[in-house]
């Protein structure tokens, strides 16, 4: 009887466990765990969002794979999990931007849109016959050139962050930007910093030497000075990804 019990909150997304858990959401969290690792840092400057693509197969056009999203042209947005969640979230996320624009003809804030995000996240996990979301988004941008970086997750609960990791290697890259970190550093120096986390992680990891490829990443960012969230191009990124170099401090 007692296994009967288990299965029933193991399995329903409606139903908590004796210690107050809903398993079927600490689940979905767990493609998120395992997604590329996505990183963003907010600093006096604005605010940098630094995503990795990978290739589940040597066949795979890696250019046709977007790891940040433009939500409207002050906000971006990267994820870890799965791609077709953050597909949906997204899409949402904009459509609930432009009806904003259209209503009160101004930017939308990126707290408003991270909230409306988190209650979609959160209805579905109220009701049977739906399942969570098995993604986690890092949304950033500047709001009434105030830049603003915030993390939402399968439960919908978001978090504002001077800087967040999700994705792999989250815990040893949070513990490397707890050391690094310091709000005064300008944009392309928070960038920089997001790789050397991400090549000392892998390395640690790998146990070896890791040489980071352009390619295989995107960065979008916000400035203050003009507002706009835009996404470093191939050319941008490898003159940063240079300037990382082979010592990771």
């Amino acid at each position: 009887m007692s296994g009967m019990y288990f299965a029933g909150y193991d399995r329903a997304i409606t139903v908590f466990s004796p210690d107050g858990r809903l398993y079927q959401v600490e689940y979905a969290m767990e493609p998120v765990k395992k997604g590329w690792t996505t990183i963003g840092i907010k600093v006096d400057e604005g605010v940098v969002i630094v995503a990795e693509k990978r290739k589940n197969s040597p066949l795979v056009d890696i250019s046709s794979t977007e790891k940040i999203l433009l939500i409207d042209r002050h906000i971006g947005a990267g994820y870890a999990g799965l791609s077709p969640d953050a597909r949906v979230l997204i899409n949402e996320a904009r459509v609930y931007a432009q009806i904003h624009r259209l209503t009160y003809d101004e930017d939308v804030d990126v707290e408003s849109v991270t909230r409306h995000i988190g209650d979609v996240l959160q209805a579905y996990t109220q009701h049977g016959g739906t399942r969570p979301f098995g993604v986690a988004l890092l949304i950033g941008g500047i709001s009434k050139g105030v830049p603003k970086l915030f993390m939402t997750d399968s439960s919908g609960a978001y978090t504002s962050y001077k800087a967040a990791v999700i994705g792999m290697y989250d815990q040893p890259i949070t513990e490397y930007l707890k050391e690094k970190y310091t709000p005064s550093i300008n944009l392309e120096d928070a960038t920089i910093l997001a790789f050397k986390a991400i090549k000392k992680a892998q390395e640690q990891s790998a146990q070896g030497s890791v040489t980071l490829e352009p390619e295989r990443f995107e960065v979008g960012m916000a400035r203050r000075s003009t507002g706009l969230f835009v996404k470093l191009s191939q050319a941008e990124l490898s003159t940063i990804i240079e300037k990382v170099g082979d010592k990771t401090t």
